[in-house]
């Protein structure tokens, strides 16, 4: 586990360290300057910090490790703090989702500062679920096996982590399901509902669109659904079979652990191939890459022959990146 949250760690914080360096010594409108242009920015630039605080939390497990034994006290608290942190704040990605399917299927229109509020309301859930509890019952957080949690009742438990993970999680496979499927065009918006298209209607689909853009991008939102379930079911099964009065052995507890801990590497990893625009990098030169807008093209049959070169949607709020 100490390997896993260093790896996360300095991959988060090397990432952050990078996009700071861009802001502050790159010159304004530079090809290699990071910009808030897009509430997916600020997302995930929120996703990262998450990350690196949950990674730091579980490096304490070093200390726990080498005196081969888990107890009360400043570091157990620090720990279980960080932890409880970052686990809701990896958990509330889910705004991303929730903010592609405001653009892309509800159509509302925001600006990207918008995004700051939508962090504000996530970070004072954070404060509150932090907080309340500690002031009520003083320090909720303790030795909880092998490592510092949340050491108080199993409903308690649910309450202040596991229920916002849960609900993430499913907010994250329904948002992205519903974006796939709109993509894919299977199905598509009648007003506010959603409607199967026809046989007539998928026959008029060019026979080249499943290698656009479009395709490509809906195959790589899965991804993202996908990880997160890949590193929460383990964590969720062992918890919630420990709940139930089971004995979970400790190779599967230190599995779980683990791979929850690689969150922050992974997201690093995936963030940096399949949605370089996150990234401060320099503009392609090539003359036969244009952008076109491709919106329309999720709900609507696109001219025939027509191809998006680009990983991005450009609608009426601006540039959106799936992420």
């Amino acid at each position: 586990m100490g390997v896993a949250s260093a790896a996360s760690a300095l991959a988060a914080a090397s990432l952050l360290l990078y996009i700071a360096y861009s802001v502050v010594t790159i010159r304004p409108n530079a090809s290699r300057r990071w910009s808030t242009e897009t509430h997916i920015h600020y997302y995930f630039l929120n996703l990262m910090i998450s990350d690196l605080i949950l990674a730091i939390g579980e490096l304490f497990n070093v200390k726990w490790i080498v005196e081969a034994r888990v107890y009360p006290g400043t570091a157990c608290t620090i720990q279980g703090l960080f932890i409880h942190v970052g686990d809701v704040g990896v958990a509330l990605r889910c705004a991303i989702a929730l903010h592609i399917l405001q653009v892309l299927v509800l159509r509302w229109r925001s600006p990207p500062k918008f995004a700051l509020l939508i962090l504000a309301v996530i970070w004072l859930v954070i404060l509150v679920l932090v907080v309340v509890p500690n002031v009520a019952q003083q320090n909720i957080y303790g030795p909880t096996g092998h490592w510092c949690w949340i050491d108080r009742s199993t409903t308690e438990k649910i309450a202040l982590e596991y229920i916002w993970t849960w609900l993430a999680a499913v907010l994250n496979i329904i948002s992205y399901l519903l974006l796939a499927l709109l993509i894919k065009r299977l199905v598509r918006m009648d007003g506010h509902r959603f409607r199967w298209r026809g046989i007539q209607e998928k026959g008029t689909i060019p026979y080249k669109s499943g290698t656009s853009t479009e395709s490509v991008s809906a195959t790589q939102m899965l991804f993202y659904p996908l990880l997160y379930i890949v590193v929460l079911l383990p964590t969720a099964a062992a918890r919630l079979s420990q709940f139930g009065g089971h004995d979970v052995p400790f190779a599967v507890t230190t599995f779980a652990a683990t791979l929850f801990a690689l969150s922050g590497l992974f997201n690093t990893i995936l963030y940096a191939f399949t949605r370089p625009r996150l990234m401060p990098s320099r503009p392609s030169h090539d003359p036969q890459s244009t952008r076109v807008t491709t919106a329309p093209m999720v709900f609507n049959r696109p001219p025939q022959g027509c191809m998006a070169q680009d990983d991005s949607f450009d609608t009426e709020t601006g540039l959106v990146q799936v992420p």
